[in-house]
Formats: structure tokens, sequence, C-alpha cells
């Protein structure tokens, strides 16, 4: 009989999903060709909504690793193993590329806002970026996730660059964002070095726009986005079992 856990976290569901996938087909707990469960079954087996189970079939659908019956169910492709283990991996690094490319848009704006910011900030300004700062830092140093303060912390930083096209620009991207920051933030609470290196990087960004320094608020911002990125595609290659 097909098993699999329960999910118990919650990242991006999807993604739990499809790895329980991954992990049976490779476990040969389910082979090419074979029927898997409906998607009300596999919602109550992992514990997990419906419309998870909707997205993650939809990704393994259009990769080609399984097909949709109408009427009749969801069958993993008959491709040999190996190829189905290359399409698992592709979807791995489309993941990958988007988190990248979402990093490099936020190092374009939030760096130059961070720039601005640290030119123009008002002392009210000031005030608010340092009780969203101040909360921050306490969630961090207790190692806890703080996705909506993370969040507040830019945003903070974007409205104080006083540029309403810097701002506008944030506000179009914000869910993307907040997406990425529940993927990369659950990566750096897991390790403690890692936390408090995320720690003294919005440290050091605070720090240089309060003390009116634009090069180096611009450069701890960029800091920050670079380190962000390569701690996510670390913990994701070594997650993959350290193939990229």
């Amino acid at each position: 009989m097909l098993t699999f856990k329960p999910i118990k976290k919650r990242k991006r569901v999807y993604q739990y999903i499809i790895e329980q996938i991954k992990n049976a087909v490779e476990e040969e707990r389910i082979k090419p060709g074979e029927k898997l469960p409906s998607e009300r079954a596999l919602a109550e087996i992992l514990n997990v909504s419906r419309t998870s189970v909707k997205e993650a079939i939809t990704v393994l659908e259009s990769s080609g690793i399984v097909n949709v019956r109408p009427g009749v169910g969801m069958f993993l492709s008959n491709d040999p193993i190996n190829t189905l283990g290359y399409k698992f991996s592709k979807i791995v690094n489309k993941q990958l590329s988007d988190f990248s490319d979402l990093i490099e848009l936020r190092q374009a704006i939030e760096g130059d806002a961070a720039y601005y910011a640290a030119k123009r900030i008002t002392d009210e300004q000031k005030e608010k970026l340092t009780l969203i700062f101040k909360k921050l830092i306490r969630l961090e140093q207790k190692g806890e996730v703080a996705i909506e303060e993370d969040f507040q912390f830019h945003a903070t930083i974007v409205e104080a660059s006083n540029n309403p096209m810097m701002l506008e620009a944030m506000n179009v991207i914000a869910q993307k964002m907040l997406r990425g920051l529940r993927e990369s933030r659950h990566t750096s609470i897991q390790d403690d070095l890692l936390n408090n290196a995320v720690l003294e990087e919005h440290t050091n960004i605070y720090k240089a726009i309060l003390n009116n320094e634009p090069e180096q608020a611009r450069s701890a911002m960029w800091q920050h986005h670079h380190a962000t990125n390569q701690r996510y595609v670390q913990a994701s290659v070594e997650k993959d079992g350290g193939t990229e």
C-alpha cells in the first residue's frame, strides 16, 4: 500500500507534496504508469488542503511527471526512473531560478532605496524604522520566523527613500516577497549561525541608514540579499542530495 507522511510544517505546502511524491518514486513505492491517490485522498493523507494538492499536481502535470485522465485518475508517467528523476530536478531548478530572479530585482530596488533612505529619511521615519527593527531583532534573537516583521523592515526602508515610484514597485512584488521570505527564513532559523548572520545583516543596514551613510547602506542591503540567495541555494542543494 502506498503511504505518505502527514505534513505538519507550513512553508509552500505544494513543494512538500511534490517532495513526498518524488521520494515515493525514488523508493519505488510507486512505479511508472501506476495510479496515484485522488486529490481528496492525498489531501487527507498529507493533512493539507485540496488547493495545495491541486497546485502540486498542476506543477507535476506541466512537468510531464503525472498524467491526469478526467474521470479516471492521476497516473505517474511511464518514463524510466532516471527520466522521472531528471524531471523532478527541473522543478527544483525552476524554483531556484525564480527565487534568484526575485532576489536580483529586490537588490536593484532596495539597494538604491537604502541609499536614498540614508540621505532622505526623516526623524519620524527614523522612529518608525527603529521600532520595527527592534521588534525584528528581538524575534530573530529568539529564533522565530518573523516573516511579517522582516517584510515591514524592508518596506519601511523603501518608504524612507521618499521615492513614490520605488514604493509602488515594492507594492507590486509584495506577495512574491512574502513567499520568498517564507522560504528563506525557514532556511535560516533552522541554523543558529545562519540566523545570527541574518541578524547582523539587518543591523548593518539599519545602522548605515540611521547614521546617514548612503554608500554603506546600499552595500549592506546588496550584501544581505546576496547572502540570502546563497543560503537558499545551498539549503536547496543539500536537501536535494548535493546535486544541482
